[in-house]
């Protein structure tokens, strides 16, 4: 960062002058938001590149940046629109002097220079300034006289003041050499042409390879005008008062979101080398049934954010090489217990405040994630509610979150989650406890949709565990996350709460009910259609079969009346024959 700093003195008469300003501004400026057109204006911003700070100096580049975004946030409240002037920080402060350029950012406070340029009445941030050596050099040490013969290295700005007073101070004899851009002095740090380095504490963002010694100073910096632009000071002042009654943690945000990883947060303290020097592999525990967070899989592989999270802060912090091995738990007892006979180093996810860690003889990290913690119930909330909780026995972050919140509560132990919700939908219990990662993916299941849930206000860390002692191992995980930023875990969190809901056919068929049974309905009636007209085309059938038979059995009979009477009339015929030749034999001569 480009903090160009002095003594940051005069800050309680700024703060007063800050609140005078705000009240003009509630009198001047709610008109325009009532509806008046706001007066756009071009203003010329002098952009120098600085890593992190503001990047993309050169027309065409994409410009991104703690500084670029802070502009931006002032353009918000004053409607104006920039154009960046390039150059090195030297170049265009002399063009801020000149009039050449209208704001300028990363300014300290100098007495000698409160006449030719304007101050505004509020930073737009706070640095300190350290001083930095390469890891290697174990002849420098945070013992100041050690400096002595060294050459150090600091840009050509108001840290060249503070830096040299310091080294009076101390009766130090080093080579002070000023540099007019950024870029030429960590090339010289890096190349090893300079022994130390005087840093802001997020400059030098990201050096491997670095330590820091110590601070000497620090200070606030500001966005400047040109020295004969008051009425441009006055609207910098108002917008920058607005922010800070609308948006008082603007300021803290940006740094966090620009500067997870400065020269400090990779630069190892000599317990976390220790640890390192004496470690080539990391044992890391974690719980079972506990996704986002953890799980092991059906290949019996980890799963969830601790897959990745691990293997991301190693990468960052420069310590790929270390062999990191997973052991899943089921129960969080049996975690801790491992982990006080160092067969795991960390526990992951760990919880339920302090006090419950320090009876484990455990540390807690800094916060993976913090989410807030979800009552689930059935029926109408009321404070008999949370006259009693279902506890997975398992989970002892469960319990310890309970004991803390409602100790009164009765507790009932059961061996899953599911059973806890079932202990709630049976009435058993007023409500159990959900982890707001996990709520609203669990209870979208089709058999968990009559309990409600609602949040109680109260987060629940969701940390890594340390046996108590681990310091060196502690302040790596904790710098790790410092590293990654807060949004990283909370992006992959993502990845993984859809395992906590299925979604089956029965699911589909009683969220689209009424689809289902007229389809149901229609296919039945078809059924029955084609029954019907089958069975009477059938009883036709049988009907025309059994008439034909009828009239096929009267003609088998009509005919065999026939050939009887026929067989008679034959028979009569036969006999009168016989008879008339019986006759003639008798009486021949007749």
């Amino acid at each position: 960062m480009s903090c160009i700093s002095g003594s940051g003195k005069r800050i309680g008469n700024r703060i007063i002058v800050a609140a005078i300003c705000l009240f003009m501004t509630v009198v001047l400026v709610m008109p325009v938001k009532a509806g008046a057109q706001v007066h756009t204006e071009t203003v010329r911003v002098g952009y120098y590149e600085n890593e992190v700070f503001q990047e993309g100096a050169k027309e065409g580049s994409v410009k991104t940046g703690y500084a670029y975004e802070y502009y931006l946030k002032m353009s918000e409240y004053t409607g104006w629109k920039y154009e960046y002037v390039y150059g090195s920080f030297g170049e265009l402060y002399q063009m801020l002097l000149d009039g050449k350029v209208d704001l300028l950012a990363g300014l300290a406070y100098k007495e000698d220079r409160k006449d030719i340029i304007g101050y505004p009445l509020l930073p737009m941030g706070s640095e300190s300034y350290n001083l930095v050596k390469h890891g290697q050099d174990d002849d420098i040490t945070a013992d100041p006289a050690t400096l002595n013969g060294k050459k150090i290295g600091v840009l050509n700005s108001a840290m060249v003041d503070v830096l040299n007073n310091y080294l009076a101070e101390h009766s130090i004899k080093a080579e002070v050499i000023a540099f007019d851009d950024y870029e030429e002095l960590f090339t010289k740090f890096d190349s090893k042409e300079l022994d130390i380095l005087a840093a802001e504490g997020d400059g030098a963002y990201g050096r491997l390879n670095a330590e820091v010694l110590f601070s000497f100073g620090g200070s606030d910096y500001f966005l400047c005008t040109n020295y004969n632009k008051p009425e441009l000071l006055a609207e910098l002042n108002t917008a920058q008062s607005l922010l800070s009654t609308e948006e008082p943690n603007y300021l803290n945000n940006l740094k966090t979101k620009y500067y997870p990883i400065s020269v400090s947060s990779r630069a190892f303290s000599t317990t976390e080398k220790e640890w390192i020097n004496t470690h080539d592999s990391l044992k890391v525990g974690y719980m079972e049934n506990y996704l986002p967070y953890s799980d092991t899989d059906e290949n019996g592989n980890v799963t969830g954010i601790i897959k990745d999270i691990i293997h991301a802060m190693l990468r960052e912090l420069g310590m790929e090489n270390i062999n990191v091995s997973y052991r899943g738990y089921k129960s969080y007892d049996d975690m801790m217990a491992d982990l006080g006979t160092d067969r795991i180093d960390t526990a992951f996810p760990v919880g339920g405040g302090l006090y419950y860690s320090e009876e484990n003889g455990m540390y807690q990290s800094s916060p993976v994630i913090s989410a807030a913690t979800e009552i689930v119930y059935k029926d109408e909330y009321s404070d008999k509610t949370v006259k009693s909780f279902a506890v997975n026995e398992n989970n002892k972050m469960q319990l310890y979150f309970l004991s803390t919140i409602y100790p009164e509560a009765k507790i009932v132990f059961c061996n899953s989650i599911d059973e806890c919700l079932e202990k709630v939908k049976e009435g058993e219990v007023g409500a159990t406890t959900l982890n707001g990662m996990r709520a609203n993916d669990i209870l979208k299941n089709s058999k968990y949709r009559e309990l409600s849930h609602r949040n109680i206000g109260k987060s629940d860390d969701r940390c890594f565990g340390v046996k108590i002692g681990n310091e060196g191992l502690l302040k790596l995980l904790n710098r790790g996350i410092s590293v990654i930023g807060s949004e990283y875990a909370q992006n992959l969190a993502y990845r993984y709460t859809d395992a906590l809901y299925s979604y089956g056919f029965l699911d589909v068929i009683k969220d689209h009910m009424g689809i289902f049974a007229g389809i149901a309905a229609v296919i039945v009636g078809l059924i029955l259609f084609f029954l019907i007209r089958d069975t009477r085309r059938t009883q036709n059938e049988i009907i025309e079969k059994e008439k034909a038979r009828l009239e096929l059995e009267e003609t088998n009979r009509e005919l065999a009346d026939n050939r009887k009477a026929l067989s008679e009339a034959l028979e009569k015929a036969e006999q009168a024959n016989r008879a008339k030749r019986y006759s003639l034999t008798i009486c021949p001569m007749i």
